[in-house]
């Protein structure tokens, strides 16, 4: 009997057999409790996948597949199945009266009920027989016998006819049938239930034992001899063990071969073979026992000659002895596996297929395969790759052969995107794509475009055939320490981690790939650009025109541009940064023309444009002048602070994408802000297509990443950036670098202000939340300016209303921080994504007569100059307030030691580039940077989802590893 030792209560799926009709047992499951001596005790409900966990049952793969097959074989669900189609449904009782339509239903019946039997067998599951509700369940367990049984048939011929005997035989000896108490379970495979114990019975069928239950001999007259041994003894006797008396015999010992016969698993998706010993008139599997075994032959109409084969063992073992040298293993029964583990659950018919020639020269029959009906062919199969290199993209041809048959590789690249292994052959058969081409060409086929025959790759998408063996030679080759002397002309010394950035630039620009510059703000990205500019100056091919040419040209191009050979850079920028690129060009490239195309007085005729090295423009101006900046073909186009066309829909990104350049830098201290679709934006301009569209790339990339944390994605998208992105950290590169300390100061709000506030709030969350719809563009309206007024409650009530007259906690703690450092002698910068806010400190600084300056969008370039010189240089001007918009990136602020941030915002990579306006290189003292958040209040939920969107950034740029709200994150801030 079935027992589970146990301490305490616990539950048991039991299986239990039942005859619903003569001859037809079908399978149910029940929960049962173990008692505490862990005895299988009550039923206490039907086992299915939806009730089982109510019992901390855990739903493994074999019980969702024999749960499957008692559903399979519910008495309404066969009754359905067998019921003529498009008529009312018979009960399956009515049903089981037609004759060919009872041995259709036992047949579908007893293929299922053994293979639960076999599932219970090889699991050791508790099954029981006609078990009922009110009984103890270990009273009706049955055993199953592991070891089959094995059947003896026994003929002795006399004049009267045959006289034939059935016997089995156990581990311990051999019975007649009439002894015990036999009932067959199913018919084929044969199934018995012999006194509570379950046993399978090798070779014949379990309604052969029936004519045994009641005698032991039963006499067959001459005149049915040869009909009766056609029906029922014919199709057994080559398997079976067979003695016969008075029938010609005829022994053969020869083996002839071995026969190879692929096999799936019962319950796993795993193949195996079964090797079979094949002699004249008969055939063993190899683990069989049995010596011998015994065919019929009919001589004529009445002789029927025996056949008895004898194995040779010797030459048998030869046979193993040549699997094992294949490397494969001995199993269960006569089955071979693959020695090796190995994940591919196809891996054998593989093996087979490279295997096939081999195999059949060692003296091995094989049988084809079939999968899903499908025939696999065991061909041997070659793949040859040849390639092309035109300027900027690979041209790949790939041939495979199986067996007579050739087939360009391109036709199987859509079945490995799809990851589909049969490619159907011309003849009908199906060939086995190896599971290492599935793996190895998998990134090929996704990213790989089809020309004619060929795949086609973009140059910049070389990293795709590394470790491919294909186009190795002509793949650019970038060295990690490749050898570069700075211009002569370059009026600057480097530091070493910039002379490693900008010989990364050269070697880029060398090899006509694109770069993406994302060290941490106040690395000094402009030096080590013009550094790479000054060198692309001095290197540019030359185009000598020929007369007729020039002629042509003559007034296309001004006459002087030959003799100057301009180097022809575009550099797009912020606003902001036009005059700190125009300054720092003068600095360290003095000798390179620049000419600044901004303003409503700059150039319309691009005669002009040309004569210069460097062109320096707006993202804003670009896109008003494209078409006039679209005449020029540059030698580099530059982006600075490239984030702004990281919206790949906005007008910005598409304008400049028609720029034509031989070369092109993005540089950026954040390239991914909120999403990898930022990424995607920077890689689509450097280098087109080199991350495939953005519909690809958001399939392949971004959904795997962001919501499911892929790190097989993350690495290889890793692996395609990282030769064209180069970020280096303060921490890495700057050990000379003063520390930066960033320090959270909380505040609390006024008593008057927190009424409004939590007022407000109130207010808020009903109406926004009552009445969400996350994707109205009015809606979204709406929260962005009741978010926008919670902000500014907490910041100062009066930027809400003028009548106010209280305090605001926040705004008086800003002001007592910044007496105790102005009385210090120190610099401050204020940051406020507010300039409501910002002026509400100047007025108290107009007020109290302290000098200040002042940087907002509405101040034109030439003012926002002579504020930076003035806070730079004069010492009684200690604040700088700044709009977080217009002056967070671009300035170099190093007269600052202190930095206010007065507002949380939704990006933190925003309020690290304002910090790094004092924190960078040429700072000679500590940085200290304060962030003003008020308690108890939206700001502090702010930060909370900073750290959201700053995680994903970090994990793809460093190799450690979005702005709607959701309703859950809106429920959030406002909670």
């Amino acid at each position: 009997m079935y027992s589970k030792p146990s301490t305490k209560l616990s539950y048991e799926v039991v299986y239990n057999l039942y005859e619903f009709a003569p001859g037809l047992f079908l399978p149910e499951a029940f929960i049962v409790s173990n008692d505490r001596d862990g005895w299988l005790a009550h039923i206490q409900q039907k086992a299915t996948t939806e009730t089982i966990g109510s019992f901390d049952l855990e739903l493994t793969p074999t019980r969702i597949s024999l749960f499957t097959i008692i559903q399979e074989l519910q008495i309404k669900v066969l009754a359905k199945r067998f019921s003529p189609p498009k008529r009312k449904v018979k009960p399956l009782e009515e049903l089981l009266e037609d004759r060919k339509v009872k041995a259709t239903i036992h047949k579908y019946v007893h293929r299922k009920v053994a293979m639960l039997l076999s599932a219970v067998k090889k699991e050791r599951l508790p099954i029981c027989w006609a078990v009922e509700r009110r009984v103890l369940v270990k009273d009706f367990t049955m055993a199953i016998q592991v070891q089959p049984l094995s059947p003896h048939l026994y003929f002795k011929k006399s004049e009267k006819g045959v006289a034939y005997q059935l016997r089995l035989e156990d581990e311990n000896s051999i019975w007649q049938i009439q002894e015990k108490e036999v009932t067959p379970i199913t018919n084929h495979p044969a199934w018995l239930f012999v006194d509570y114990q379950l046993y399978e019975v090798a070779h014949i069928n379990g309604n052969m034992v029936k004519p045994f239950r009641q005698k032991d001999t039963v006499h067959i007259p001459k005149d049915a001899v040869r009909t009766y041994f056609q029906s029922f003894i014919l199709k057994v006797a080559g398997k079976a063990d067979i003695e016969a008396e008075g029938f010609e015999i005829q022994q053969h010992k020869e083996l002839l071969h071995c026969e190879l016969e692929p096999v799936k698993g019962l319950f796993t998706d795993n193949w195996a073979v079964v090797a079979r010993m094949v002699y004249e008139h008969g055939a063993f599997g190899w683990s069989e026992q049995r010596e011998k075994s015994t065919s019929l032959d009919f001589e004529d109409e009445d002789d029927i000659r025996i056949h008895q084969v004898i194995r040779d063992r010797a030459k048998e073992q030869a046979f193993v002895q040549q699997l094992e040298a294949f490397d494969l293993a001995p199993t269960q029964g006569s089955y071979f596996e693959l020695a090796k583990a190995n994940d591919d659950p196809l891996a054998l018919l593989q093996w087979i297929g490279t295997n096939s020639a081999a195999l059949a020269a060692a003296g091995f029959q094989l049988k084809a395969p079939h999968i899903e009906d499908k025939k696999l062919t065991l061909a041997a199969s070659s793949l040859q790759f040849n390639t092309s290199v035109d300027n900027d993209w690979f041209d790949i041809y790939g041939e495979v052969v199986v067996g007579k048959f050739s087939i360009p590789f391109l036709k199987l690249v859509k079945y490995i995107r799809n990851q589909e292994r049969l490619y159907p052959l011309e003849d009908g058969t199906y060939f086995l794509i190896p599971i290492e081409w599935m793996n190895k060409y998998s990134t090929l086929a996704k990213f790989a475009k089809s020309a004619g025959d060929n795949l086609r790759l973009s140059k910049s998408q070389f990293t795709i055939l590394e470790g491919l063996g294909i186009a190795e030679d002509e793949q650019p080759k970038l060295e990690e320490t490749f050898y570069f002397e700075p211009s002569e002309k370059l009026q600057a010394t480097l530091r070493p981690y910039q002379l490693e950035g900008a010989s990364w630039l050269v070697q880029l620009y060398e090899n006509q790939l694109g770069a993406c510059l994302a060290d941490d703000m106040g690395l000094g990205k402009t030096l080590q650009t013009i550094t790479a500019l000054l060198h692309a100056k001095e290197h540019k091919k030359v185009d000598t025109p020929n007369a007729s040419q020039q002629q042509l040209d003559l007034f296309a191009q001004p006459a002087d541009v030959d003799f100057l050979q301009p180097l022809h850079a575009l550099i797009i920028l912020p606003a902001s940064l036009v005059f700190n690129w125009e300054r720092e060009l003068q600095r360290f490239a003095p000798h390179l023309s620049v000419y600044k195309h901004t303003g409503p007085k700059r150039h319309k005729d691009i005669r002009l444009l040309q004569r210069f090295d460097v062109i320096l423009t707006t993202y804003q101006t670009a896109l008003r002048d494209v078409q006039l900046l679209q005449q020029l073909e540059y030698e580099y186009i530059v982006l600075d602070e490239s984030q702004q066309i990281k919206n790949k829909d906005s007008k910005v990104f598409k304008a400049i994408n028609q720029l034509e350049a031989r070369h092109k830098i993005s540089l950026s201290g954040t390239p991914i802000e909120n999403s990898l679709s930022d990424l995607w934006a920077q890689m689509q301009f450097i280098n087109p297509n080199l991350l495939g569209s953005f519909n690809f790339f958001k399939k392949e990339f971004i959904t795997p990443i962001e919501r499911q944390q892929n790190e097989e994605k993350k690495e290889r998208l890793r692996s395609l950036v990282q030769p064209y992105l180069l970020r280096r950290t303060k921490e890495e590169v700057a050990r000379d670098l003063p520390p930066l300390t960033t320090k959270i100061f909380y505040s609390e709000m006024s008593p008057e202000q927190k009424k409004l506030y939590e007022r407000e709030k109130s207010a808020t969350r009903n109406q926004l939340l009552d009445n969400f719809e996350a994707n109205n563009p009015k809606f979204k309206i709406m929260v962005l300016q009741s978010l926008t007024r919670l902000r500014q409650l907490v910041n100062h009530p009066k930027m809400v209303s003028a009548e106010y007259a209280k305090d605001s906690g926040k705004f008086k703690d800003i002001l007592e921080h910044w007496d105790v450092i102005r009385k210090g002698g120190h610099k401050v910068l204020f940051f406020s994504s507010f300039v409501k806010y910002l002026e509400l400190f100047k007025g108290h600084f107009d007020k109290n007569q302290l000098p200040y300056a002042w940087l907002s969008g509405a101040l034109n370039a030439k003012k926002r100059v002579e504020q930076i010189e003035r806070f730079d240089q004069d010492p009684d001007v200690q604040s700088f307030l700044i709009s977080i918009k217009s002056g967070g990136t671009g300035l170099n602020l190093t007269a600052a030691e202190y930095v206010f941030i007065l507002d949380p915002w939704w990006n933190p990579t925003i309020e690290q580039q304002a910090i790094a306006r004092a924190h960078r290189i040429g700072q000679e003292n500590q940085v200290i940077a304060y962030k003003f958040i008020t308690k108890d209040s939206i700001e502090e939920k702010i930060l909370k989802l900073q750290e959201r969107k700053s995680r994903l950034a970090e994990d793809i740029l460093s190799k450690s590893g979005s702005g709607s709200f959701s309703k859950g994150e809106l429920e959030f801030l406002l909670e």
